[in-house]
């Protein structure tokens, strides 16, 4: 660690680099030394004219040593310690980098230890709120087990989670624990009724799936990123964690062009205007054409929608109104095939993305331009694009154009099949993008669909192995009022 020191020393303005590591590969320890030494010492006498100093206390060392290397078993005193400016830094079993404890064999054990460790200690924090008869109901154990304990539990977990058995016998006593808190069953109870009842995943296979939608998260990473795309490695264990297993487990899915989340855009994006319906019960017909009657003419209203089919096919539509005289009238509409590769989610902006392209060729006087979708995730999306959607980036850019030409640009929120004309005519378009031969050329496999795919993998393996279960990550509502007693009573 580097760290700068204060003028005068209770300063608070703290600055220093952290987390900095040092990996050097060599055929003996002792020339290991000698070349991270002076690689060492040259990074921290660039950090000189920061005024960043070293701090020894904070840095440790850890010798890799093959699994048939001689001086695997022997006294870490054995080993010649690191000299680095003047301070020698003595070999530990594990060191701790990046909230990832790393043993000297790569086998993450340490760490699975103080996982189980760390999800005890905050299952110890919680268990007040549920003790025998008393306290708060399964449902709400079960939410916080999922968002509180696990996550704290599986910090990390694509980094250190390799499948192996001495891993998952580690932390299975943690895990069934939580099981335990959360329905209030005994210790004899079988495992398989104990986690279907507690509704949480077999623990390998949720494992599997926190890494595997870390894999998909990094496929979509850009060229500069400090990570890499998950990629086979002929020279690395299976048994190792790495960007090797991620690839492993992830091929299957990731499948010819992916959607681009690498380019950026400057552009603002789109507000939200208050939608004239209120939910989608009271009167949503009505009041939405009382909305487009209040519009002045020469407005521009643009209906779109998605579709997907059981197949897989996924589609979208676009129809394009002008006001005149408070009446539509269709000057534009189209529709595409976007694959079996995308959500409806996806679809619903590409929509966006072809309308508003058309837009550009419409000889009506500049005025104001609202987009009706029934997509309350996909309006969110083009105000922020806080994910970077390929489709939602170029839409705005699009709109970015059409604002210098003196358009206003809204989006308002539109309840989806309840007798709308403009909503229905874009369901049937998108509809009839499902079934067009030829993909659109913008069609790509998208992250939402990735990721969808991922959790439609981790549900099957659940079913699978608990064939009682009714897999979901959401506590079934029929189970909300059920009392411990009654738990302990039927299993």
């Amino acid at each position: 660690m580097l760290e700068k020191q204060h003028y005068p020393a209770d300063a608070t303005d703290t600055s220093y680099v952290n987390d900095v590591c040092m990996v050097q590969m060599s055929q003996s320890i002792a020339e290991a030394n000698t070349l991270l030494e002076d690689r060492t010492e040259q990074h921290l006498h660039r950090g000189l004219h920061l005024g960043l100093t070293f701090a020894p206390s904070k840095s440790e060392l850890l010798y890799c040593l093959p699994l048939t290397s001689k001086f695997k078993n022997i006294s870490l005193s054995s080993h010649p310690p690191l000299q680095v400016m003047n301070t020698t830094i003595t070999p530990k079993r594990q060191i701790k980098y990046l909230g990832v404890y790393i043993d000297e064999s790569l086998s993450f054990l340490h760490h699975a230890s103080m996982a189980a460790s760390q999800g005890s200690r905050v299952l110890g924090s919680f268990n007040f709120l549920r003790h025998r008869s008393r306290g708060i109901p399964a449902h709400i154990a079960h939410h916080l087990a999922l968002t509180a304990i696990l996550s704290a539990m599986f910090w990390a977990s694509p980094a250190w989670w390799t499948g192996a058995p001495m891993l998952i016998s580690t932390l299975k006593i943690t895990y069934n624990a939580i099981a335990r808190w959360i329905t209030g069953l005994p210790y004899n109870t079988r495992l398989t009724n104990l986690l279907t009842l507690a509704h949480l995943p077999p623990m390998e296979a949720y494992l599997d799936y926190l890494s595997l939608r870390y894999a998909i998260r990094l496929h979509f990473l850009p060229d500069h990123h400090a990570l890499s795309w998950p990629h086979p490695d002929q020279m690395t264990r299976n048994n190792l964690p790495g960007l090797h297993r991620l690839y492993a487990l992830s091929k299957h899915l990731v499948l010819g062009k992916l959607k681009d989340q690498t380019s950026t855009s400057t552009a603002d994006g789109v507000p939200k205007i208050i939608s004239p319906n209120p939910d989608k019960t009271t009167s949503p017909q009505k009041l939405h054409e009382k909305w487009l009657c209040s519009l002045p003419d020469h407005t521009i209203v643009v209906y779109t929608d998605g579709s997907k089919l059981d197949s897989g096919a996924t589609g979208c539509g676009w129809v394009i109104f002008n006001i005149g005289n408070q009446q539509l009238f269709k000057i534009k509409e189209g529709s595409c095939h976007l694959g079996n590769c995308a959500e409806v989610y996806d679809a619903e902006l590409h929509a966006v993305q072809e309308a508003t392209n058309a837009l550009f060729t419409t000889t009506i006087p500049p005025s104001a331009i609202f987009i009706c979708i029934d997509n309350q995730a996909a309006i969110d999306t083009l105000q922020f694009n806080k994910d970077n959607h390929e489709y939602t980036r170029h839409a705005i850019d699009s709109f970015a154009q059409l604002r210098l030409l003196g358009w206003d640009i809204g989006t308002v929120w539109c309840p989806l099949h309840c007798g709308i004309p403009g909503n229905e005519s874009a369901d049937t378009l998108a509809k009839l993008g499902t079934s067009d031969p030829i993909p659109c050329q913008h069609a790509a496999t998208t992250k939402i669909w990735l990721q969808m795919q991922a959790r439609a993998q981790l549900l099957r393996c659940w079913k699978q192995e608990l064939p009682l279960s009714n897999p979901s990550f959401t506590f079934p509502a029929h189970l909300h009022n059920v009392e411990r007693a009654d738990t302990q009573a039927i299993w």
